[in-house]
């Protein structure tokens, strides 16, 4: 494993994952082109805060103006469920014509909707626009790496409702946008490159365009319960851009991570897994080789016999677990688990599920997870045979519920709380239909495929024969008990994702746009590495104390990382969400958190339970054989 073979390759995949996600791009849409003089759509979505996990429909708040005539374009079950709710709007954006200011309406709030302008803008919401894909951004100019004094533009997707001035205790509505959008020469046509929108808030009673000359006109107070009336307006820009092709038109919203933190983190990730390594090789194999060269000697038979350790439980170690029909389709499902996350990752990094496929990744998820369910019947099926199982109908039907059913009902009941918030986040009606008729046609007939084909396979042959009586298990050592041994086993696989896991946290509740899956594939890998090793260890100690129901151990010790995942969590709401705004929380946002958080952790927990399971099964299997050669 450490040869130089082993040493090269794993180099040469260090450099092509950093070249992958430093450079490699395909678009998964064809680009389009607009002549001067067309119309450019802009579509509304939603409104998102970095501090509340709470989005909502843009044309639900009652402060905005909202068209008569409202067409909703057909949203992918992955837009649904991150939220999404795109709609056509009244805004004239005409390729290559300036607008320098036009009235879009004039609209009376009532008290109450002054009131939850108020609120919004408190809130530090965001308003999401999209056009050609584009999403709207906040401009930020940062120094070049070059180390001169020129700046280069960086996006942040959405833009400010309003402001609010933490002193005052008053919130102002931006209620004027300039947008420039920026394009590139193709020919006659001409494509989008960029979209930025900077928004203002000015005072405006007259139901005309206001003088944006006036920087000293006075801002639009809103919060107050009384009625206002407000005059939205817009300008249009048009500005070709030779600097950015269309093709790498995203580049200015992936930029805001400095890729020394990636490099930083798998410097921190690889010396971990070097130690660990070294332990398993010096410490594990010396000391293996040495209890096997005891045990075929005959002059310490005698001693042996008299002492405890792993090679007296080979009667014992193959035991069928305790509820191994609650095992087995465990095992299924985050087999299930894991190779949807490798195939969606794997298609993230050929460039399918850009950021401009809106929902893609969502989407793409939910479509392999229901195709792989004839893996986890067939992983189940076999497992449940060797352990002695019969009713592989039962075993069948259970690996397509057991961790289902409680993540959906979870999910349904965080539903009727967003349903009662009228958050975009709740998913409508027809989508859970949509999900259980997925379920119930795809799913649950390739499971039961996968179980019938793996029950009917020969059950695994183990190298030992187990005893009739099983051995009493003697009292463990303070570090071996459960909690203490679990906590331990997660250490490690934590210490080597938990900056990977900040960007990856910020990239789900910030709605910052995260696609360094080149970087993902490597400390993917590398954490792999570190939970098979440490579950090794973990399990072999726990066999050196004579512990021989490991199976249910082996699974717990790869899966601990979990604990620390939520709650690091539980920090980053509380210094990330929070920060700076403690005031703003509600009931509803902080379970949608951590109802989400928990699911995330338990995800988590499937796949790299698995991993270390099967590695310890390995592991056990491997050493219990040599034993029986000797």
């Amino acid at each position: 494993m450490r040869g130089p073979t082993s040493a090269k390759l794993f180099g040469l995949a260090l450099l092509l994952a950093g070249d992958i996600a430093d450079a490699f791009y395909i678009p998964s849409m064809g680009p389009q082109s607009f002549k001067p003089g067309e119309r450019v759509p802009l579509n509304v979505n939603r409104v998102f805060s970095e501090h509340v996990p709470l989005p909502f429909a843009y044309y639900d708040l009652p402060f905005v103006c909202k068209p008569q005539d409202v067409h909703r374009p057909w949203l992918n079950i992955g837009e649904v469920l991150r939220g999404d709710r795109i709609a056509s709007s009244d805004y004239e954006l005409i390729m290559g014509q300036d607008s320098e200011c036009r009235v879009l309406c004039t609209k009376t709030l009532t008290p109450a909707a002054n009131e939850e302008a108020g609120r919004f803008v408190e809130q530090d919401y965001l308003v999401e626009w999209i056009v050609d894909k584009l999403p709207g951004a906040t401009v930020f100019l940062k120094h070049g790496n070059d180390n001169t004094k020129t700046k280069q533009k960086e996006y942040e997707p959405g833009f400010k409702i309003g402001s609010y001035g933490k002193a005052s205790g008053r919130a102002y509505l931006n209620n004027h946008v300039t947008m420039h959008v920026l394009y590139e020469k193709r020919g006659e046509g001409r494509r989008i490159v960029g979209f930025e929108v900077y928004p203002r808030s000015i005072k405006n009673t007259s139901g005309g365009c206001p003088d944006l000359k006036d920087k000293t006109i006075e801002p639009l107070l809103v919060g107050e319960h009384k009625e206002a009336k407000v005059t939205y307006s817009y300008s249009v820009r048009w500005v070709e851009d030779t600097s950015v092709r269309w093709t790498h038109r995203w580049d200015r919203y992936l930029t805001a991570t400095d890729q020394q933190v990636h490099w930083y983190a798998i410097l921190n990730s690889v010396v971990i897994i070097l130690l660990l390594s070294g332990v398993v090789a010096i410490i594990l194999m010396r000391m293996l080789n040495r209890d096997i060269s005891m045990y075929t000697e005959e002059e310490f038979r005698d001693d042996i016999e008299e002492t405890s350790g792993w090679k007296l439980l080979h009667g014992d170690v193959f035991r069928a677990p305790n509820y191994g029909g609650l095992l087995a389709p465990l095992l299924g499902t985050t087999v299930q688990v894991m190779y949807t996350f490798i195939v969606t990752i794997l298609l993230s990094i050929l460039g399918i599920l850009s950021p401009s496929y809106r929902g893609g990744l969502l989407t793409t998820g939910i479509v392999v997870f229901l195709l792989m369910g004839s893996a986890s019947g067939y992983y189940s099926g076999h497992l449940y045979r060797t352990w002695g199982g019969t009713n592989w109908l039962k075993n069948a039907v259970m690996t397509a519920t057991l961790v289902p059913a409680p993540i959906i009902g979870a999910q349904l009941i965080l539903n009727m709380f967003l349903w009662y918030q009228a958050s975009s986040a709740a998913m409508p009606f027809s989508t859970i239909v949509l999900l259980f008729v997925l379920w119930l046609f795809i799913k649950l007939p390739l499971t039961l495929l996968g179980g019938w084909y793996g029950f009917k396979r020969q059950p695994y042959s183990e190298p030992v024969r187990t005893n009739a009586i099983p051995r009493p298990i003697p009292p463990q050592p303070g570090y071996m008990k459960p909690v203490p041994s679990i906590l331990l086993a997660g250490a490690l696989p934590f210490a080597v994702i938990f900056i990977e896991l900040f960007l990856v946290l910020k990239s789900i509740w910030q709605d910052s746009f995260y696609y360094e899956y080149g970087f993902t594939i490597i400390v993917g890998l590398i954490l792999s590495l570190t939970v098979c090793e440490t579950t090794v260890i973990m399990v072999w100690l726990s066999l050196n104390c004579g512990h021989h129901r490991w199976w249910w151990r082996a699974f717990a010790y790869g899966a601990s990382s979990s604990i620390y995942i939520f709650a690091y969590s539980v920090f980053f709401y509380f210094t990330r969400l929070r920060a700076g705004m403690p005031d703003v929380a509600g009931f509803v946002p902080t379970l949608t958190f951590f109802v989400h958080s928990l699911l995330i952790s338990a995800a988590y927990a499937l796949c790299t339970g698995s991993m270390g399971f099967f590695a310890a099964y390995f592991f056990v299997r491997r050493i219990y054989r040599m034993v029986k050669l000797s």
